[in-house]
């Protein structure tokens, strides 16, 4: 067994248990997949795969082999980086969510421009799982971090805004145009709405997305209401094209108040580039 075995069993998996999805992620033929599958099977004389119906099933060994393998490829992973950054040729690997890529994130690598950055933009809770599995090096988010494994350094407060169109007319049902469940976005907005639900006892017809010009779109064309952080609508406000229509109700208003945060794993390897955008990030709490 080795870690190529690992890395393309953990192919496998990630891919929906798909040998040809996993031969194109990885760039190699399929049969060189199905083989390396099949000499950890024999390996060990286990199945890691049922087939059923020309379909790949997980087996219980399988699933168990999964959990060490991540952490053994994230390892190696941390281990090829940490020697390639001594050599100078590693990029950080920088995860930021939707809201702090567009808001934070460009004034951040302007200001280290010598840092090769590969940047993954998802959502708070993608992110978590990135670092906990050593697949990005550091992240700006917006939402809650629930493992205790990864520091959270406050950075900055942001504001959610109820926005609508000046012609949009709300009836007594009116439609909320939201990002999707598992993003910090979403998170909060789901709070404040529950608070305005509670003062008017309307109920709401909730459309969601996982694309923040996609709402910004139908909001502008009237087709409902979105909470969204006005750092993100600041030029349309200005510009008329949108409106706050936050509910004055303290409830809803304090409830959309949030905070910027710089999360790294808590045993991650800080070398001198990483060391430099942590410092570039909390320079923003100065302001």
């Amino acid at each position: 067994m080795t870690i190529r075995h690992l890395a393309v069993f953990i192919a496998v998996v990630d891919n929906g248990c798909s040998v040809t999805k996993a031969s194109e992620a990885l760039h190699v033929a399929q049969p060189s997949v199905s083989q390396s599958v099949a000499e950890l099977e024999e390996q060990y004389g286990i199945r890691l795969f049922n087939r059923l119906n020309r379909r790949l099933y997980l087996t219980p060994e399988g699933e168990k082999l999964a959990g060490y393998a991540r952490r053994l490829t994230g390892s190696f992973a941390e281990l090829d980086e940490m020697m390639r950054t001594a050599a100078g040729t590693a990029p950080l690997r920088i995860g930021a969510s939707f809201t702090t890529g567009t808001v934070l994130l460009p004034e951040l690598l302007r200001s280290n421009p010598e840092i090769r950055p590969e940047v993954s933009v998802c959502n708070t809770r993608d992110i978590e799982r990135m670092i906990l599995e050593s697949r990005l090096d550091v992240a700006v988010v917006e939402g809650t971090i629930e493992s205790p494994d990864i520091v959270q350094v406050p950075l900055m407060q942001d504001e959610l805004v109820f926005a609508a169109s000046p012609d949009y007319a709300a009836d007594d049902n009116p439609v909320f145009i939201l990002r999707e469940k598992g993003s910090g976005t979403r998170e909060l907005s789901d709070v404040m709405l529950n608070a305005w639900t509670r003062k008017t006892k309307q109920q709401p017809v909730v459309w969601e997305t996982a694309n923040t010009q996609t709402i910004c779109a139908l909001v502008k064309a009237g087709q409902g209401t979105t909470i969204i952080s006005r750092s993100l609508i600041r030029e349309e406000l200005a510009a008329g094209t949108l409106s706050d229509t936050t509910p004055a109700d303290e409830n809803v208003r304090n409830s959309g108040v949030r905070t910027f945060r710089l999360v790294y794993h808590r045993d991650k390897y800080i070398d001198g580039r990483m060391r430099q955008f942590i410092d570039s990030a909390c320079a923003l709490r100065q302001r």
